[in-house]
């Protein structure tokens, strides 16, 4: 029979002996680039909330400093309202590992609320843990705490550039039994 005149003639017969061999070792490549892009790419882990959720699961639940440099910007800024400001990668990382690893054991973020426009994100939160460091020159007290936070995420290019946070320290001190208000400070 002549191959024209085959209904289906089989492939190595069209395109050569190697073309299959070919044909499929490409394939393959084209595969694994197509599912490398797709790690890389999701366009979830770059949409600016599932990166500052990332944070909190990572590393502020997690405790996984490491991941640092895959969610910030190198120059950033955090400004901590009443704790201060910080620039930078590398002392974020160590304000982060003081606080998380120092002056509270089992610290944990609850979030309660994600609001997003555009390259911003609001968490409205309630942070927790055991006092069991100094903390703003409160010697460690071994109680636990809650209170309650805003934060303000500027987020692009999958990284957070700035962030304002706003958190009831003054609720938290109190509840270490760092500061006490005197009844006459809430009588008219």
């Amino acid at each position: 029979m002549a191959l024209a005149d085959m209904p289906q003639p089989p492939v190595r017969l069209l395109l050569g002996s190697d073309a299959l061999a070919t044909a499929t070792a490409a394939g393959r490549a084209t595969a694994a680039r197509d599912a490398e892009f797709a790690d890389l790419s999701r366009s979830t882990d770059f949409e600016p909330a599932a990166v500052v959720r990332r944070f909190v699961d990572e590393v502020v639940n997690g405790g996984d400093l490491g991941v640092l440099d895959q969610l910030w910007a190198a120059d950033l800024a955090w400004h901590g309202g009443s704790m201060g400001e910080i620039h930078g990668l590398a002392a974020f990382r160590e304000h982060l590992a003081a606080s998380t690893t120092g002056a509270f054991s089992g610290m944990h973020l609850d979030i309660h609320d994600v609001v997003t426009s555009g390259d911003t994100v609001v968490v409205r939160f309630t942070n927790s843990g055991t006092q069991t460091g100094p903390f703003m020159g409160t010697p460690p007290t071994g109680r636990h705490a809650e209170w309650l936070g805003i934060g303000v995420y500027r987020v692009a290019a999958g990284k957070i550039h700035e962030a304002w946070f706003g958190e009831d320290i003054l609720g938290m001190l109190l509840q270490l039994g760092a500061l006490t208000l005197d009844d006459h400070a809430t009588s008219p």
